[in-house]
């Protein structure tokens, strides 16, 4: 793990002189100061293009158009009944294949929604998730992402899609799985391949490095898609609090310890989420157009396939020939990460594609494209296409990823026995992050992943310009495991297909449900601990254990959703430590109170009776409407005098059992 003890001084001598120079620029360089917040709505401008030299037909020569229809109209649900207590619901793009010169509805996502059979809402529950358009690398590719400092595609992804190719992006239910598997990897590689000979542990790390960043690129595929479907309290759709635990647990899945996080949680960290992302967009939004103010050039918001407000485009005005003149505005352009185009004889003597464009009611303009930007990066507008340096962006990331397997899988570098290197390694990126620099690997992942996806499917942009921009954003691409966009968003129809034939009523679909569900049985009121500790036992088994109860009983599963709804509205009306009749429907509450006490009697497990008494002395000690507390007290007695009675002997039951209250419940019913 710590490599060969021969270059210990030299790597000492490394991270002293990396520590010194990242405390050096930390004081002598300036930072890239504060950045505003602000709110502005997405513009609209129209294009008239001029037509370029005939030698430079094959750069981008037309402009962008807009689309029309509305976002809402653009993404929608559709669902397929599985069995007949389950539903299969499907978010689609609409109009967004172009393939074969025909318009179809893309298949984006799809979830499994368990709804017991019936019309209420509060025993519903999410419990699969499938990423449709995902081509499964093939063998060809694993291979090419084994061999180090490889960073070039290994081919367009399978062609064809199996039964293999269904399984579920993430099981809902137990988002422990996925984080266990990694931890297990992780300890793998570093009890097993670190200490190897160097080929061992350059291929392993770098495989293992390009399977976390695929992963990485199809979660956040998955959560781009889900961020713009539509919300619904019928049955056609998914509710505003499922999408956001469905957010919010692809979002954990992306952290070491997320999948720890309970329900509420995960539904809170969806919500969040959304408020952060277009926090940042915002800004950004406010960033880039101030910069391009400041430097003279246009700034100009981009739709893609019906997401508004992320990304925007820098034109130069042709025509001007003399650089905005005032203070220094070399950190500017550091920031913009684009050369000053006013000192460039490139474009002083521009052969490319000019448009002429009307930004607002002073006329059109002659503009030539600069470069075209992510405004979901979290620090500052991210470059995604640089219309005159198409190499720049894979620089960065081949330089980064180059270090990053040089010091781990060639010198077998540790964090643990290395720290001094990784400490002044560390400092010298939060220095340049600070410059301007977008050194985040994950973040700009996160953005190339959005950007490629809702560049194909979009189809308000003329073909010959996007088929440019993808040329270009191809570029960053330097993952073997990744396949073409256009190869995901075929096997998208195949996959949905194949999910449509098992959602009948003996289809593999159901049968994963009734095992949902008799793991459901299984694990409901276990502890955090018990819940890891099983995992652990799922994954060192290779998945062949999985708790399950030996009948799955539909009443059960119902009494315990129907538990949790309710303790899950009693946590969230009392979080605020007021009373909640002021902000909650009293009856609403009284209604859960009661519902509650009817149900958890006749559950066995400790860590939910508890959980209920403690939430129902909390709704007491808050609330000052005597109704409502006089139904807290009815039901804590209610469960109190239960607990006693499950305490008593067999024996003696009989004996108390005329003096039992009409709400508490026999301990032979409890399961």
């Amino acid at each position: 793990m710590t490599g060969n003890t021969r270059y210990r001084p030299a790597r000492r001598r490394l991270g002293s002189a990396i520590l010194a120079m990242g405390v050096t620029s930390w004081w002598l360089m300036p930072a890239a100061g504060q950045y505003p917040t602000a709110s502005i709505g997405a513009g609209e401008a129209s294009a008239v293009q001029e037509s370029a030299p005939s030698e430079m037909a094959n750069i981008d020569d037309l402009p962008l158009t807009r689309l029309a229809s509305s976002q809402s109209s653009l993404y929608y649900w559709n669902s397929i009944p599985v069995g007949d207590s389950a539903q299969l619901l499907t978010l689609f793009c609409r109009a967004c294949n172009v393939f074969q010169g025909t318009e179809r509805d893309v298949p984006l996502v799809s979830v499994l929604r368990d709804t017991l059979g019936d019309e209420a809402k509060e025993n519903d529950r999410v419990t699969y998730i499938w990423l449709l358009t995902y081509a499964h690398p093939r063998l060809e590719q694993r291979i090419l992402s084994a061999i180090p400092f490889f960073y070039w595609l290994g081919g367009r992804g399978a062609g064809t899609v199996s039964a293999h190719d269904t399984k579920p992006l993430m099981d809902l239910s137990a988002p422990e799985y996925p984080m266990t598997v990694q931890t297990g990897r992780d300890l793998l590689q570093r009890t097993a391949f670190d200490p190897m000979m160097t080929p061992v542990r350059a291929s392993t790390q770098a495989y293992g490095g390009n399977s976390q960043d695929e992963e990485r690129l199809h979660l956040e595929e998955a959560i781009s898609y889900l961020r713009q479907a539509p919300v619904s309290t019928d049955a056609s759709a998914l509710t505003q609090a499922q999408l956001d635990t469905v957010v919010g647990r692809l979002e954990l899945r992306r952290t070491m310890l997320g999948g720890l996080v309970n329900e509420k949680k995960a539904t809170s960290v969806g919500m969040q989420a959304g408020f952060e992302q277009e926090r940042i967009r915002s800004r950004n939004w406010e960033l880039l157009r101030q910069w391009a103010e400041k430097t003279g050039l246009i700034f100009e918001p981009m739709s893609l396939a019906g997401n508004q407000s992320q990304y925007a485009i820098l034109w130069f005005p042709q025509k001007e020939s003399i650089e905005p003149r005032g203070s220094s505005m070399q950190s500017t352009w550091k920031l913009l990460g684009i050369r000053n185009p006013w000192t460039d004889e490139g474009l002083k003597h521009w052969e490319g594609p000019v448009y002429e464009r009307s930004f607002d009611e002073n006329g059109s303009l002659k503009v030539i494209p600069l470069a075209v930007y992510s405004l979901n990066y979290p620090k500052l507008p991210l470059v995604l296409i640089d219309f005159r340096e198409k190499l720049s962006g894979r620089r960065r990331e081949m330089r980064q990823r180059s270090i990053g397997e040089l010091t781990a899988g060639v010198f077998g570098l540790s964090h643990f026995a290395n720290w001094y290197f990784y400490m002044g390694f560390d400092l010298h990126r939060f220095v340049a992050a600070r410059r301007g620099k977008a050194v985040d690997k994950a973040s700009r992942l996160d953005c190339y992943s959005e950007f490629r996806m809702e560049l194909a499917l979009d189809q308000s942009i003329d073909p010959a310009f996007k088929k440019g921009m993808e040329q270009r954003i191809r570029q960053l691409g330097v993952n073997p495991l990744e396949a073409a966009p256009q190869r995901e968003i075929q096997n998208a129809f195949a996959r949905y297909q194949l999910l449509e034939s098992e959602a009948g009523e003996n289809g593999r679909l159901m049968a994963q449900v009734n095992h949902q569900r008799r793991f459901e049985l299984a694990s409901f009121g276990q502890s955090e601990k018990t819940k890891l500790a099983k995992s652990m036992l799922h994954v060192a088994t290779l998945g062949l254990y999985k708790e399950q109860a030996k009948h799955g009983d539909i009443s059960i599963v119902d009494r315990d959703r129907r538990i949790a709804y309710q303790l899950y509205y009693l946590d969230s009306v009392v979080q605020a430590g007021t009373p909640p009749e002021i902000a909650y429907d009293s009856q609403r509450i009284k209604s859960s109170v009661g519902e509650l006490s009817s149900l958890i009697p006749a559950v066995s497990s400790d860590s939910v009776r508890s959980h209920a008494e403690a939430t129902l002395e909390h709704l007491k000690s808050v609330s000052k409407d005597e109704e409502l507390q006089a139904e807290c007290t009815t039901a804590l007695a209610v469960l109190k005098q239960n607990d006693a009675l499950r305490k008593t002997k067999p024996a003696e039951v009989a004996a108390l059992s005329h003096v039992m209250p009409v709400g508490a419940v026999s301990p032979n019913r409890e399961r």
